[in-house]
């Protein structure tokens, strides 16, 4: 419940950022005044950037260790699972940072892996594709990435 007051916290918060350095921008070149780029947006939102901050380090910190990843990678080459390619264009969109594309397939992984794997309270592992993608359960947001690991 935490995690998910944190994520909304964190959206409002970066939306806010961006809104108040572009109102603050738009203001001092009115007044005539120089206009200082995200500096403006950090003295007017100076909370707001710390939610920001402590959200985008949980991002950071929710991704696969490297003994998840070689699991997930000898689990997929052990059980090849049948699945067809991502459209160029849907693939491109999939990378850390955004939301899974809506109407997407995807798959929960395997509970004979999941039990092998320390995935993130509030995260959810799935299939896209070809790819296998650790996401935030609350906002679809991908947090990790691994690329062409469940293919046949």
């Amino acid at each position: 419940m935490l995690h998910r007051i944190l994520m909304t916290a964190a959206v409002t918060a970066m939306l806010t950022i961006a809104g108040a350095s572009t109102g603050i921008a738009k203001s001092e070149k009115a007044k005539g005044g120089k206009h200082t780029g995200a500096a403006a947006g950090v003295t007017a939102t100076g909370t707001a950037v710390a939610v920001g901050a402590a959200a985008g380090a949980a991002l950071a910190s929710a991704v696969l260790s490297d003994a998840d990843r070689a699991t997930i990678t000898r689990y997929f080459q052990q059980h090849p699972q049948p699945g067809t390619d991502l459209p160029p264009g849907i693939a491109k969109n999939l990378a850390r940072g955004k939301p899974l594309p809506p109407g997407i397939a995807k798959r929960g992984v395997p509970n004979a892996l999941t039990s092998q794997l320390s995935v993130p309270s509030g995260y959810l592992l799935q299939t896209v594709g070809a790819d296998v993608v650790l996401i935030a359960a609350a906002t679809y947001v991908i947090a990790d990435i691994l690329r062409d690991v469940a293919s046949n």
